[in-house]
Protein backbone atom coordinates (compact mmCIF):
# COMPACT_ATOMS: atom_id res chain seq x y z
CA UNK A 1 0.00 0.00 0.00
CA UNK A 2 1.44 3.20 -1.07
CA UNK A 3 1.42 6.22 1.60
CA UNK A 4 0.78 10.09 1.23
CA UNK A 5 0.92 12.98 3.50
CA UNK A 6 -0.79 15.82 2.57
CA UNK A 7 0.45 19.35 4.03
CA UNK A 8 -2.58 21.34 3.61
CA UNK A 9 -5.27 18.44 4.12
CA UNK A 10 -8.16 20.47 4.97
CA UNK A 11 -7.77 23.16 2.00
CA UNK A 12 -9.70 22.77 -1.67
CA UNK A 13 -7.11 21.51 -3.24
CA UNK A 14 -5.43 18.89 0.05
CA UNK A 15 -8.93 17.74 1.02
CA UNK A 16 -9.61 16.50 -2.40
CA UNK A 17 -6.32 14.95 -2.35
CA UNK A 18 -7.15 12.94 1.02
CA UNK A 19 -10.49 11.59 -0.35
CA UNK A 20 -9.23 10.60 -4.01
CA UNK A 21 -5.68 8.92 -2.80
CA UNK A 22 -8.09 6.90 -0.02
CA UNK A 23 -10.72 5.87 -2.95
CA UNK A 24 -7.31 4.27 -4.91
CA UNK A 25 -6.53 2.67 -1.73
CA UNK A 26 -3.22 4.99 -0.14
CA UNK A 27 -2.74 5.53 3.39
CA UNK A 28 -3.38 9.36 3.69
CA UNK A 29 -1.97 11.32 6.49
CA UNK A 30 -3.30 14.78 6.72
CA UNK A 31 -1.23 17.82 8.24
CA UNK A 32 -3.72 21.44 8.54
CA UNK A 33 -3.41 24.11 11.44
CA UNK A 34 -7.50 22.76 11.91
CA UNK A 35 -7.48 19.56 12.01
CA UNK A 36 -10.91 19.43 12.30
CA UNK A 37 -11.37 20.53 9.02
CA UNK A 38 -9.71 17.38 7.36
CA UNK A 39 -11.82 14.64 5.83
CA UNK A 40 -12.42 12.08 8.16
CA UNK A 41 -11.05 9.63 5.37
CA UNK A 42 -7.54 10.73 6.58
CA UNK A 43 -6.13 7.89 9.01
CA UNK A 44 -4.10 9.76 10.55
CA UNK A 45 -4.08 14.06 11.42
CA UNK A 46 -1.47 16.35 12.89
CA UNK A 47 -1.59 19.74 13.58
CA UNK A 48 1.33 22.49 11.91
CA UNK A 49 1.21 26.12 11.63
CA UNK A 50 3.69 27.54 8.90
CA UNK A 51 4.82 29.69 11.35
CA UNK A 52 5.94 27.33 13.41
CA UNK A 53 9.24 25.59 11.85
CA UNK A 54 8.83 22.83 14.96
CA UNK A 55 5.99 21.32 14.17
CA UNK A 56 6.89 20.34 10.94
CA UNK A 57 9.36 18.08 12.76
CA UNK A 58 7.18 16.84 14.79
CA UNK A 59 5.25 15.32 12.21
CA UNK A 60 8.14 14.14 10.73
CA UNK A 61 9.42 12.43 13.64
CA UNK A 62 5.91 10.65 14.50
CA UNK A 63 6.12 9.06 10.94
CA UNK A 64 9.81 8.53 12.01
CA UNK A 65 9.03 6.30 14.81
CA UNK A 66 5.81 4.44 12.64
CA UNK A 67 8.82 3.46 10.15
CA UNK A 68 6.28 5.57 7.57
CA UNK A 69 7.62 5.55 3.93
CA UNK A 70 6.00 8.22 2.19
CA UNK A 71 5.33 7.58 -1.67
CA UNK A 72 3.70 11.41 -1.93
CA UNK A 73 4.07 14.48 0.18
CA UNK A 74 1.80 17.37 -1.29
CA UNK A 75 2.16 21.36 0.00
CA UNK A 76 -0.76 22.30 -0.43
CA UNK A 77 -1.34 24.98 1.61
CA UNK A 78 -0.89 28.69 1.58
CA UNK A 79 -2.54 32.17 1.89
CA UNK A 80 -2.66 35.50 1.41
CA UNK A 81 -3.21 38.83 3.09
CA UNK A 82 -4.26 41.53 0.64
CA UNK A 83 -2.45 44.95 1.46
CA UNK A 84 0.31 47.66 -0.79
CA UNK A 85 3.43 46.81 -0.51
CA UNK A 86 4.53 49.90 1.60
CA UNK A 87 1.83 49.11 3.82
CA UNK A 88 2.79 45.49 5.32
CA UNK A 89 3.74 45.35 8.15
CA UNK A 90 7.26 42.94 8.90
CA UNK A 91 4.92 40.39 10.76
CA UNK A 92 2.08 40.69 8.38
CA UNK A 93 4.72 39.96 4.82
CA UNK A 94 6.48 36.99 6.86
CA UNK A 95 3.13 35.76 7.53
CA UNK A 96 2.32 35.29 4.03
CA UNK A 97 5.85 34.30 3.12
CA UNK A 98 6.02 31.46 5.93
CA UNK A 99 2.57 30.29 4.30
CA UNK A 100 3.52 30.15 0.78
CA UNK A 101 6.83 29.42 0.75
CA UNK A 102 9.12 28.87 3.64
CA UNK A 103 6.27 26.35 4.22
CA UNK A 104 6.54 25.10 1.27
CA UNK A 105 10.95 24.38 1.82
CA UNK A 106 9.99 22.88 5.41
CA UNK A 107 7.09 20.37 4.62
CA UNK A 108 9.24 19.00 1.76
CA UNK A 109 12.81 18.85 3.32
CA UNK A 110 11.24 17.62 6.92
CA UNK A 111 10.53 14.58 5.38
CA UNK A 112 12.24 14.11 2.43
CA UNK A 113 14.40 11.46 4.16
CA UNK A 114 11.28 9.59 4.35
CA UNK A 115 10.61 9.53 0.53
CA UNK A 116 12.16 6.39 -0.72
CA UNK A 117 13.87 6.54 -4.25
CA UNK A 118 11.22 7.35 -6.45
CA UNK A 119 9.00 8.86 -4.22
CA UNK A 120 7.39 12.38 -5.19
CA UNK A 121 7.44 15.86 -3.60
CA UNK A 122 4.68 17.97 -4.99
CA UNK A 123 4.14 21.91 -4.64
CA UNK A 124 1.29 24.25 -5.32
CA UNK A 125 2.65 26.90 -7.24
CA UNK A 126 0.90 30.02 -9.31
CA UNK A 127 1.89 31.48 -12.75
CA UNK A 128 3.54 34.22 -11.32
CA UNK A 129 2.79 36.48 -14.15
CA UNK A 130 -0.72 36.36 -14.05
CA UNK A 131 -0.47 37.77 -9.89
CA UNK A 132 1.88 40.05 -10.56
CA UNK A 133 -1.18 42.69 -9.50
CA UNK A 134 -1.88 45.51 -6.93
CA UNK A 135 -2.17 44.14 -3.12
CA UNK A 136 -0.87 40.71 -4.03
CA UNK A 137 3.00 42.06 -3.27
CA UNK A 138 4.11 39.22 -0.62
CA UNK A 139 1.88 36.52 -2.55
CA UNK A 140 3.35 36.95 -5.38
CA UNK A 141 7.24 37.12 -4.33
CA UNK A 142 6.74 34.36 -2.63
CA UNK A 143 5.18 31.97 -4.96
CA UNK A 144 7.92 33.02 -7.03
CA UNK A 145 10.31 31.60 -5.18
CA UNK A 146 8.81 28.09 -5.83
CA UNK A 147 9.85 27.35 -9.19
CA UNK A 148 14.18 27.57 -8.48
CA UNK A 149 13.10 26.08 -4.65
CA UNK A 150 11.96 22.57 -6.72
CA UNK A 151 14.70 22.93 -9.52
CA UNK A 152 17.51 22.82 -6.79
CA UNK A 153 15.54 20.07 -4.62
CA UNK A 154 15.41 17.87 -7.64
CA UNK A 155 18.87 18.71 -9.00
CA UNK A 156 20.13 17.60 -4.97
CA UNK A 157 18.04 14.39 -5.36
CA UNK A 158 18.11 12.81 -8.94
CA UNK A 159 16.53 9.53 -7.50
CA UNK A 160 13.23 11.34 -6.65
CA UNK A 161 10.63 13.77 -8.48
CA UNK A 162 9.47 16.48 -7.92
CA UNK A 163 6.61 18.37 -9.55
CA UNK A 164 5.35 22.01 -9.12
CA UNK A 165 1.98 22.56 -10.49
CA UNK A 166 0.59 25.49 -11.27
CA UNK A 167 -3.03 25.87 -11.85
CA UNK A 168 -4.59 28.73 -12.81
CA UNK A 169 -7.93 30.07 -10.57
CA UNK A 170 -9.15 27.77 -8.14
CA UNK A 171 -12.25 27.74 -6.90
CA UNK A 172 -11.77 28.32 -2.83
CA UNK A 173 -12.14 30.89 -0.10
CA UNK A 174 -8.64 32.55 -1.38
CA UNK A 175 -10.91 35.03 -3.40
CA UNK A 176 -12.84 35.99 -0.05
CA UNK A 177 -9.39 37.71 0.62
CA UNK A 178 -8.44 39.67 -2.32
CA UNK A 179 -9.72 42.72 -3.81
CA UNK A 180 -11.12 40.78 -7.12
CA UNK A 181 -13.78 38.17 -7.86
CA UNK A 182 -13.27 34.68 -8.87
CA UNK A 183 -12.44 34.46 -12.45
CA UNK A 184 -14.67 32.96 -14.79
CA UNK A 185 -13.71 29.41 -15.37
CA UNK A 186 -11.98 28.54 -12.37
CA UNK A 187 -10.84 25.38 -11.58
CA UNK A 188 -12.57 23.07 -9.10
CA UNK A 189 -9.88 21.67 -6.61
CA UNK A 190 -11.51 18.09 -7.05
CA UNK A 191 -9.87 18.69 -10.77
CA UNK A 192 -6.68 20.20 -9.36
CA UNK A 193 -6.39 16.74 -7.11
CA UNK A 194 -6.63 14.72 -10.20
CA UNK A 195 -4.26 15.87 -11.98
CA UNK A 196 -1.68 15.59 -9.60
CA UNK A 197 -2.60 11.89 -9.13
CA UNK A 198 -2.53 11.32 -12.79
CA UNK A 199 1.50 13.04 -12.71
CA UNK A 200 2.69 10.90 -10.18
CA UNK A 201 1.12 7.61 -11.18
CA UNK A 202 2.88 8.49 -14.85
CA UNK A 203 5.43 8.64 -12.59
CA UNK A 204 6.24 12.29 -14.60
CA UNK A 205 7.98 15.28 -12.77
CA UNK A 206 8.75 18.77 -13.28
CA UNK A 207 6.84 21.43 -14.46
CA UNK A 208 3.03 20.73 -14.40
CA UNK A 209 0.75 23.81 -16.00
CA UNK A 210 -3.16 23.21 -15.38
Amino acid sequence: MSNALIWGASGGIGSALVEQLKQKGWSVYGAARDTDAIPQAADEVFRFDASQPETYKEVALILAEDAVELDLVVYAAGGIISEKMEKYGAQTWQQVIDANLNGAYLGLQSVLHLVPKGGHLVVIGAYVDKITLPKFGAYTVAKAGLQPMMTIFEKENRRKNFSLVRPPAVKSDFWDNVPFDMPDGALDPVDVASAIIKRVEANESGLLDL
